[in-house]
């Protein structure tokens, strides 16, 4: 067994021990498509093993209708580099593999095939990227580069999507709030979680729930409980554990008689009747405020609780007995409102408004009601305040399956859900201001269903009444987290809403880049020996730019990036204060004269005579890249609705050379 086997065992065979590079031991030759191997040997058999190839990796249009892209990934690109050699495994599998007839000295040549001779440049991992312009550029016999493709291009496509997920939340969210990835249950495998964490991070965001990844990358990691825990209390009398040792004095309290005492002095506080707030919830706070006195995060959701408001006559038994179950906690959320709604009309949709305290009123507009509905409908709630000088805040209430009932429920149901919620108010607040009596601070709270917007500016407001009211100033910079499915499109509108939050848990649409679920980089040939190489198409979008290239950004005097510029590596590299001629790569009308303040030349060699030749930044120093890079560009190369493109452009004598080539290669028609 080779020692990279060896290595990739001991470790379950993911991560290798490669002190601070952490070898992704997934990460080797054999993860490639089949026919680089079938090609590798047909250039073998063809005698060309000493040929030399020139590639260029990049993209053709960025992501998620945006117009920037964040390069990511170029570190995992040369650890593989580093470690690339086939095993004696390896070779025996191809052996198996390949059809019959492929000459042993081939599985030989093979066996002795390293990335020494390979020359690899790249932009600076963390530094914004635009289409056309080559992020990676490698360079070496062609076999070897030629086997390098697909590996290549599965380490920087994910983690360049990622990054850039991960930057337009951290630019919506903007930079005082908090952003956390809780994305591995739902990410594409394990080694996709790892990346998302990884990336994420990168990206701009400030923790993450994996813990794995927090150990190998030296990622902060964050989390609190999840609704389980609250229901698997019933009643305080479940309490095995309720003393808790005071933290400057060491003398022992209870923590339970504390937050009943202050229960009852907040419930009138609050408005909220005790009897109405479920005791097992209070029981799992309790408990785990003592489990983490230091950093009591609690989950305050919007439950189906013990409640005095009963449903109307026309609802079924069934709903009514739900109901009235003591303790009975039903999750309630934007999506799922089942327990609650129970017999009433899915089929209108009902619009509230909120006019002031005291006073509810109702519009309805009625769909067709023949028959339950097969799937959800859903009613815009919209809640105003007259005293305050916010938007109205918009949610979703899905209503599952009801038949149509005569009596409208929703001021019911959006009475009822804040009644829900300033009930896990109410106890979370009692158990915070227990551990105070005892020298604790609790860190805050989760909500993770319902109207995020309306449920954090209540949440707040509660915290405000509870500083006043108690003299505990600091509990008005309570942390409220808020997750449930977040996406950009609802930061970008809890921001119109004037929400509370300080921190969004993202998931799903972060991991899986639901809006664009792939880059689509490509890894094309643009020189052999010395010769340009040019792939030409029907489609504009997919010819290549031959020829081997550098890229450099011109900046404008106000220190944006102006437009990035490719020109053969011939070329002297354009001067500070020098009038340029950029022109479009493939359209003869656009072209400008540009006189830069600044020119950075975007490529460094990276790889080079078997050994990685730059200091690799830390995660962290690639994380600050991003954030650095993001501000050399205008905002309207930023914004999320109409982006303006950013300009990549080619040299005078690059077009000519593009375009004489184009004629050269390109078919002659014949007519008849």
């Amino acid at each position: 067994m080779s020692d990279r086997e060896l290595q990739s065992c001991n470790s379950g065979g993911q991560f290798m021990d490669r002190g601070r590079m952490n070898q992704n031991g997934v990460v080797q030759p054999l993860l490639t498509d089949l026919y680089q191997i079938t090609m590798a040997y047909a250039y073998w058999k063809s005698g060309k093993t000493e040929d030399q190839a020139v590639f260029d990796l990049f993209f053709r249009t960025n992501p998620f209708h945006g117009e920037f892209t964040i390069f990511a990934g170029l570190e995992e690109c040369l650890k593989f580099l580093d470690s690339f050699h086939y095993s004696d495994s390896d070779i025996e599998y191809l052996r198996q593999t390949l059809p019959e007839g492929v000459e042993n000295d081939f599985f030989n040549y093979l066996a002795s095939l390293t990335a020494k001779d390979v020359t690899l440049y790249a932009i600076d991992e963390g530094t914004v990227a635009f289409p056309r312009v080559p992020i990676i550029k490698v360079e070496g016999p062609l076999i070897i580069v030629q086997l390098l493709e697909t590996t290549l291009l599965t380490l920087v496509n994910y983690a360049s999507l990622m990054a850039t997920n991960a930057a337009r939340y951290r630019m919506v969210a903007g930079k005082h709030v908090k952003l956390l990835e809780f994305g591995l249950r739902r990410a594409q495998g394990p080694d996709g979680g790892l990346s998302a964490s990884k990336y994420s991070y990168t990206g701009g965001f400030d923790g993450t729930s994996n813990v794995l990844a927090g150990k190998l990358f030296n990622i902060p990691v964050k989390g609190t409980h999840a609704h389980a825990y609250i229901t698997s209390f019933s009643g305080i009398g479940e309490l095995k554990t309720r003393l808790l040792r005071h933290k400057t004095t060491g003398i022992t309290g209870d923590l339970l008689d504390h937050a009943v005492r202050h229960r009852q002095a907040l419930a009138n506080v609050l408005d909220v009747s005790q009897e109405e707030s479920s005791e097992g919830e209070l029981a799992a706070m309790v408990s785990y405020a003592i489990a983490f006195p230091d950093g009591f995060m609690a989950l305050v959701d919007t439950y189906d609780v013990k409640s005095k408001v009963q449903p109307t006559k026309s609802n079924s038994e069934d709903s009514a007995k739900d109901y009235k179950t003591p303790n009975k906690l039903t999750k309630l959320n934007g999506q799922n409102l089942q327990a609650a709604a129970n017999g009433y009309g899915a089929s209108k949709n009902f619009q509230v408004k909120k006019e002031s305290q005291n006073t509810t009123t109702i519009r309805r507009s009625f769909a067709e009601a023949s028959s339950p509905l097969s799937s959800s409908r859903k009613a815009n709630v919209t809640i105003r305040n007259k005293t305050s000088q916010q938007p109205p805040i918009e949610c979703h209430i899905s209503m599952l399956n009801q038949s149509l009932s005569s009596s409208p429920p929703n001021a019911y149901l959006s009475k009822y859900v804040e009644k829900s919620f300033r009930s896990g108010l109410l106890n979370f607040s009692a158990v915070a201001l227990a551990l105070n009596d005892l020298g604790y601070h609790a860190v805050g709270i989760r909500i993770d269903s319902g109207d995020l917007a309306y449920l954090s500016c209540l949440a707040r407001e509660t915290f405000e009444k509870v500083a006043e009211r108690f003299k505990v100033p600091w509990f008005n910079k309570l942390t409220i987290v808020a997750s449930n499915d977040i996406n950009e499109d609802t930061i970008l509108s809890l921001n119109e809403q004037g929400h509370k939050i300080d921190c969004f848990g993202i998931g799903t649409h972060l991991v899986t880049c639901q809006r664009q679920p792939a880059l689509g980089c490509v890894y094309k040939l643009v020189e052999i020996n010395g010769q340009p190489r040019m792939k030409l198409s029907q489609d504009v979008e997919k010819v290549t730019m031959p020829g081997h290239k550098n890229a450099f950004r011109l900046y404008s005097a106000d220190g944006h990036a102006l437009i990035d510029l490719l020109q053969k590596v011939t070329e002297p590299p354009p001067s500070i204060g020098q009038k340029v001629l950029c022109r479009h790569p493939f359209q003869e009308s656009k072209r400008a004269y540009v006189i830069p303040s600044h020119v950075e030349l975007l490529y460094k060699v990276f790889w080079k005579d078997g050994k990685i030749t730059q200091q690799l930044p830390t995660l962290e120093q690639v994380r600050e890249k991003v954030q650095i890079s993001l501000k050399t560009l205008r905002n309207d190369h930023k914004r999320t609705l109409n982006p303006t493109p950013y300009k990549v452009a080619v040299s005078d004598n690059l077009y000519n050379f593009i375009h004489d080539l184009w004629l050269q290669n390109a078919p002659i028609g014949e007519l008849s």
